[in-house]
């Protein structure tokens, strides 16, 4: 499993792949439940990479079970 620590790990990740997005995207897209994350406890912001892939390559069904 492939993880980063925070919104800002994951932009760098974004941009890496070419497909880059704000801070302000991916927050709003946390506060839908539309991106996959996870929170263990307040003040820390966990991304599995693997589930990120699959959430870009389209799999919203189960980008939307994971972030739950």
């Amino acid at each position: 499993m492939r993880k980063v620590r925070g919104v800002e790990a994951l932009i760098t990740y974004l941009q890496s792949i070419n497909c880059p997005m704000s801070k302000t995207t991916i927050y709003n897209l946390m506060r839908t439940n539309s991106i996959p994350f996870n929170k263990p406890t307040p003040g820390i912001l966990l991304f599995d990479l693997d589930k990120i892939d699959r959430w870009l390559d389209g799999d919203s069904h189960q980008a939307k079970q994971d972030a739950q």
